[in-house]
């Protein structure tokens, strides 16, 4: 029941502005469409219902949603749960690290959760309003999604400095999710398609769109939950780690 009303509600948010995706999937656009080269596969739990990703020192950390099933886990780049934190009472969305420390967006909760990292010890929360979708972060500033086209620039404490408005081809966009950011450019996942936007980190504007097609038609889910979601990169091998909801595989790959 808590799962229906949770896309419910995340589909009609979707509905606010379908209009600037038809172009996307149609490839009617002004911006570059590109497509990762796959480099390779590690496992993933194919119960894992994907939030967040990120990646530090030779590991993977992922967030896993749902009420009564969420939970932070610690990965080592075979794929192997090296350390699972069960949260079953929140409804777990986006990681990132910033500072040594791990931070862990709620759904509704409206709190942010800290833990040290590596270790994965609790550390307190930050305080928000709204709800918490995507997270990442960077060298000085959080950057947060809603499900909104609008994304939070954040100060080191978690208080909003800046809203920064997505935008592709002079269009509002929505349905932002899962988030990563690279040399000025923040990377975000358009929750319900196999899009990825990179986003100007100053202008909002869509700068490319990744068309990661060919990791879905690889892994072939069954089922309407089983969506792209899961963005993480590598600093030590200069490639992304990309994966979905309930997904068999954590792909590795090369976007240039």
């Amino acid at each position: 029941m808590i799962e229906r009303i949770y896309y419910g509600i995340k589909r009609r948010l979707g509905r606010l502005k379908r209009d600037w995706r038809r172009p996307v999937i149609e490839g009617r656009v002004r911006v570059p469409i590109v497509r990762p080269v796959v480099l390779g596969t590690i496992p993933h739990d194919p119960d894992a219902f994907t939030q967040g990703l990120t990646y530090k020192a030779g590991y993977l950390y992922e967030s896993t949603g749902l009420y009564g099933e969420s939970s932070l886990r610690k990965i080592s780049p075979e794929g192997e749960i090296l350390q699972r934190i069960n949260m079953p009472e929140i409804f777990a969305e986006g990681i990132t690290i910033f500072d040594d420390e791990l931070i862990l967006l709620t759904w509704r909760e409206k709190r942010a959760l800290k833990y040290s990292c590596p270790d994965l010890k609790g550390k307190g929360y930050y305080s928000y309003f709204g709800e918490g979708w995507g997270l990442t972060c960077d060298q000085n500033h959080f950057v947060m999604s809603d499900g909104s086209g609008v994304l939070f620039i954040r100060d080191k404490n978690f208080k909003i400095i800046k809203k920064l408005r997505v935008k592709l081809d002079a269009k509002n966009t929505d349905r932002l999710n899962a988030l990563e950011y690279l040399e000025g450019k923040i990377y975000a996942n358009i929750l319900g398609n196999n899009f990825i936007l990179e986003i100007d980190r100053h202008s909002g504007n869509v700068l490319r769109i990744i068309d990661c097609s060919e990791l879905f038609n690889i892994e072939n889910p069954e089922g309407t939950d089983k969506i792209l979601n899961g963005i993480a990169y590598c600093q030590d091998g200069d490639f992304f780690y990309l994966t979905g909801k309930k997904w068999k595989n954590i792909f590795r790959v090369k976007i240039s």
